[in-house]
């Protein structure tokens, strides 16, 4: 029903633009964007059984950020292309030594491993478990050394709360929380030799030998007081939380390994085009621990796949010579992407679009998932979200499979924008490259022992790597006239950021019309909460048909001069631009709600044991931080804090308001709840000099606070 009533619209739209319609034409034209010769030579080539043996050959690497087994694994990718005849490559390199920090990243440690053993000595004697055996088991960047201790369980280990009442200081703490937040509780601040983490009770019960991936992220100011980090499973807690509670276990752990300085290695490979200024970027990490399958060596493969997929078709002849370069990036997730933006801020105006493959090979039945493509935040409006949805509609018609693969149904979603993925960095406001992901959500395996290669499915690393290729491909060589066949599809998109769906219908009207038209209220008198109220709605309505808008220029990206101009002239310009912009001057906005902030960091801020920086930095008013996300968790009618902060921080452009920018928030999520903003934020007195902490205190140097925390209601 939903691609029906689209395409319905779609027509009308069609009408509305000047576009002629179907009915018009001696064939009616086809419903897909990629011409299907174009589809089909794609379809042909690429290969699910190829992408596959590169998951196997990926995974066979410790490939952790910054360290040894990630430049192995990057020596791999780098041949594999050579194999292919592609030998546009560059490596860039970035320091990384748990000290050097990418807007609010602090790149990690690098860390050589080769073993690591925890042991039971008593009541009995039992191995638990060996890196060599079980890679997950030993938490990333512990230190090297040995160590004996008894067993103290702290539950969830993560705040002083768990430590009230429990002497830990040379021991063993067991505990259920992320293994970097219980290892600087218990060991860096009350010294304990080391932890030992346990699956929570309601986290995948059902899989009774789950172990979960960890990690220490132990800082450079950190080494030398640093210990070790285990993982074990249900199974194994169930069987030795008895001996613990009775005070009567006691372990002996043992680690071969050094923490040291290294470098954030991201490859980049290119098949020119004939415009060198415009580029098609496709990405995907290449770190994660060894036998890590679809996190994420199905992305990286089928990077791979789609690179060689593109050089066989062009040496071949069967695809137009590309116009707009393909360029591929391989890199440590999150941190490597920073460090590579940080450096190349031209990027900005080169990439027209971004597809970030993370999470691509999963047979959909043995992990009970699907194929999420997550569109692009509302602050970044594009014609990229319809392009990929149409090309998922046509994989999904041709029914592609792999000669050894499942024959499962292709279980596809468009989804709202979300989080957690070198995507965020391409989106983020002072990058600007429409990035959309694909992924597959929900997935139990995720981050444990059993992401393995036989979970991963042929059939389903062809389709996606049809997709992507195909729509990337398609951008790449795209003529005017075939950037003008999108135009009914951008036109007829109705964002679903959003559950209001008939607010955002108007909203598009709205965006040809201009007309803003007050709701006829059955009084003929409002008080002034009803009139703040109805102005409200109508600032953010407009503010939608605004953003809807861009989503239509954003294809003037793929056009010459002229086509531009002809795009331009099939577009009204709304009647009375300002008379959104007049709707604040009807509203009681408060002062400190009229300053202009702009964002100045890169990407999500970063908040978590990899990157303590920020919690450092902010000091006593992390408990505001905290507090404030406490309130989007009441309830399910709020998104999650985090996103909620970085599309604020994108929508501070140095051109809105505090009051705008509440307005785009609440117009892409809705309501938020009262009382989160009371005031300015005050810099801790821990901030030191040159961080975050001091620039805030002049707000127009780096307007952090003012757009990643100043979100109120009225």
């Amino acid at each position: 029903m939903r691609r029906v009533s689209r395409r319905l619209l779609g027509l009308f739209l069609a009408a509305l633009l000047s576009v002629a319609p179907a009915a018009a034409t001696q064939q009616a034209p086809s419903k897909y964007v990629v011409p299907q010769a174009l589809f089909d030579a794609v379809a042909a080539e690429y290969s699910g059984e190829h992408a596959l043996d590169n998951v196997r050959s990926i995974t066979q690497f410790h490939r952790i950020q910054a360290s040894p087994g990630f430049t192995q694994a990057r020596e791999w990718v780098v041949a594999r292309l050579a194999s292919y005849g592609i030998t546009d490559v560059q490596v860039e390199k970035f320091p990384s030594d748990g000290r050097t920090r990418y807007s609010t990243y602090v790149g990690p440690m690098a860390w050589t491993v080769r073993e690591g053993e925890l042991w039971v000595e008593a009541p009995f004697r039992e191995r638990l478990c060996r890196f060599t055996d079980q890679p997950v088991c030993l938490s990333t960047l512990s230190n090297g050394g040995e160590w004996r201790g008894e067993a103290i369980d702290v539950g969830r280990g993560t705040d002083a709360a768990s430590y009230e009442g429990r002497e830990v200081r040379a021991q063993i703490v067991f505990a259920s929380g992320y293994a970097g937040a219980v290892h600087r509780e218990a060991v860096l601040r009350r010294g304990a030799v080391g932890v030992v983490i346990y699956p929570a009770a309601d986290d995948r019960p059902e899989y009774s030998d789950l172990v979960r991936y960890n990690g220490l992220w132990v800082q450079a100011e950190e080494k030398e007081k640093a210990g070790f980090g285990f993982q074990i499973s249900h199974r194994q807690w169930e069987r030795l939380k008895p001996q613990v509670a009775a005070g009567k276990l006691a372990l002996h752990a043992k680690v071969d390994a050094e923490l040291h300085p290294g470098a954030l290695e991201v490859t980049s490979a290119y098949l020119r085009g004939s415009a060198p200024s415009q580029e098609i970027i496709l990405v995907a990490h290449l770190d994660h621990h060894k036998f890590g399958a679809n996190d994420n060596a199905s992305g990286s493969a089928s990077l791979l796949g789609i690179a060689r997929t593109v050089k066989t078709l062009l040496d071949q002849k069967k695809i137009l010579p590309l116009k707009r370069t393909l360029h591929f990036m391989w890199v440590p997730e999150h941190f490597g992407t920073i460090a590579w933006l940080t450096k190349h801020p031209e990027v900005t105006g080169r990439a027209i679009a971004a597809i970030n493959m993370d999470m691509v090979g999963e047979n959909l039945v043995k992990t009970n998932s699907r194929l999420n493509i997550a569109r692009t935040p509302d602050s970044l409006p594009s014609f990229l979200n319809d392009l990929v949805e149409n090309v998922a509609e046509q994989v999904e018609e041709a029914n592609l499979v792999s000669p050894n693969g499942s024959r499962n149904l292709f279980h596809w979603l468009m989804t709202p924008y979300s989080a957690g993925s070198d995507h965020d960095m391409f989106n983020d406001g002072n990058v600007r490259v429409p990035a959309v992901q694909l992924g597959h959500w929900p997935d139990w395996t995720h981050h444990t022992n059993e992401d393995t290669v036989d979970k991963v499915d042929s059939t389903t690393l062809r389709r996606c790597g049809v997709l992507a290729t195909a729509a990337a491909v398609w951008m790449a060589t795209a003529s005017d006239e075939e950037a003008m066949r999108l135009l009914p599809l951008v036109a007829s998109a109705v964002p679903m950021a959003s559950s209001e769906r008939s607010r955002r219908a108007g909203s598009i009207m709205l965006a040809f019309s201009g007309i803003l038209v007050p709701p006829t209220p059955e009084k003929t008198e409002l008080t002034p909460e009803q009139r703040a109220r109805m102005l409200q709605r109508m600032r953010r309505q407009a503010l939608l048909g605004q953003l809807f808008r861009r989503a239509i220029h954003s294809l003037e990206d793929l056009m010459t001069p002229q086509g531009r101009e002809k795009l331009q002239q099939m577009i009204p310009v709304p009647s009375q631009q300002a008379a959104a912009k007049s709707l604040f001057g009807e509203a009681v906005v408060p002062q400190s709600m009229q300053r202009v902030p702009r964002k100045k960091y890169i990407g999500p801020i970063a908040d978590g044991p990899s990157s303590p920086w920020f919690r450092q930095t902010l000091g006593a008013d992390y408990a505001w931080w905290r507090e404030q996300a406490g309130k989007f968790r009441q309830g399910d009618l709020i998104p999650q804090f985090d996103l909620i902060v970085y599309e604020a921080g994108n929508f501070a452009d140095g051109k809105r308001t505090l009051a705008e920018i509440e307005d785009a928030v609440a117009a892409e999520y809705g309501e938020l709840p009262p009382g989160i903003h009371r005031g300015p934020v005050r810099p801790s007195s821990k901030s030191r000099p040159g961080r975050m902490g001091r620039a805030a205190q002049g707000r127009e140097e780096v307007a952090f606070h003012d757009a990643g925390l100043s979100l109120r209601s009225h």
